[in-house]
């Protein structure tokens, strides 16, 4: 499998620089690192926000923060979920 890396796909070599240095592993091993744990992680996120005893202003807040320019994280209380943005990668 290939990555674009060129012209208006630049940007993909910055994110997956950016997550090879902070799991401090190789750029390889930080996509398949990072397309393994998505799904349960974004289930954590969710699960998390519904918790009951957030209040619904904290629960936006942190939805708020967990939202990345591809991924939005949305509440609507006491249903939290993650999609992706409108952004294209």
């Amino acid at each position: 499998m290939r990555i674009r890396t060129d012209g208006d796909y630049a940007h993909r070599m910055d994110t997956i620089e950016a997550a090879a240095e902070r799991l401090g592993v190789n750029k390889t091993r930080a996509v398949l690192l990072a397309c393994d744990s998505v799904g349960q992680l974004l289930d954590g996120v969710e699960e998390a926000l519904e918790h009951p005893d957030l209040p619904p202003s904290v629960q936006q807040d942190i939805a708020d923060q967990l939202s990345t320019r591809y991924i939005e994280v949305s509440t609507s209380n006491p249903t939290a979920s993650v999609s992706p943005g409108n952004d294209h990668v």
